[in-house]
């Protein structure tokens, strides 16, 4: 079977509109002329085998309006978050503060900071997975007496409402930093939420004990959250922007 064609690929770079247009460009057996614009911001031309760099250029010129369409439009979306690793040195966050990461040798497990240390003691190597378990267990002991402590400062704003003190637990949530039930006042936030500065724990038991006067996220719901919190974007932005 004879082999397709296709020749090394070549960078060419167009002046239009002042601005410079770079793309890769590859001839193969093909009939028609294609176009790819990759969400790094690369741009792939195809072009059949046979025709000139000079015929592409023309129909790139013809097509860089839609091509700079689709540059602008990957080049405003938000560059995706890091993704957590748990190997020393890696850098974790508690309330806010990061630390990196020191796996230490001892005769029990323990999980304590030291200046600006996070240090995991164990008698024998742990793998990553330990690790990433070890933390999980170790935010959640934290995490109760710091809930509470976060209702102390965000419950007087419910003050008006004469509502019954909700009831807090921890639990482990894979998509939600929280989540409450109106009907028994319960509310349950994620041990994850000790990561973030205590403001963005705020924001997110404020956000459920919203729930508790309005049930869906109407714009009754964020009118109410805005009035009681009327900076809690900032906080909600600080909270999403760390690492998954």
């Amino acid at each position: 079977m004879p082999r397709l064609f296709s020749a090394a690929p070549r960078r060419e770079t167009l002046l239009y509109k002042n601005q410079s247009l770079n793309y890769t460009l590859v001839f193969r057996s093909r009939r028609t002329i294609g176009f790819a614009v990759k969400p790094d911001g690369s741009v792939h031309i195809s072009a059949p085998a046979g025709t000139s760099p000079e015929w592409v250029a023309q129909q790139v010129l013809k097509k860089a309006d839609w091509i700079l369409k689709h540059l602008e439009t990957f080049a405003s979306r938000p560059a995706p978050l890091p993704t957590r690793r748990f190997e020393p040195g890696s850098t974790h966050y508690y309330q806010g503060r990061p630390y990196a990461l020191r796996l230490a040798e001892a005769r029990r497990l323990a999980v304590i900071i030291e200046a600006d240390e996070l240090v995991i003691s164990a008698p024998a190597p742990i793998s990553a997975a330990q690790t990433e378990a070890l933390l999980h267990t170790w935010y959640a002991r934290q995490a109760g007496a710091h809930f509470a402590e976060s209702l102390e400062r965000v419950w007087p704003r419910f003050a008006e409402f004469n509502l019954a003190r909700p009831t807090l637990s921890v639990r482990h949530m894979r998509t939600r930093w929280g989540s409450c039930t109106p009907r028994t006042a319960r509310i349950r936030l994620s041990p994850e939420l000790m990561r973030a500065r205590p403001e963005c724990l705020d924001y997110v038991l404020l956000h459920e004990c919203c729930h508790l006067l309005v049930g869906d996220h109407s714009k009754a719901f964020y009118d109410l959250q805005t009035r009681l919190m009327p900076d809690w974007v900032r906080w909600k932005d600080e909270l999403n922007a760390l690492p998954k």
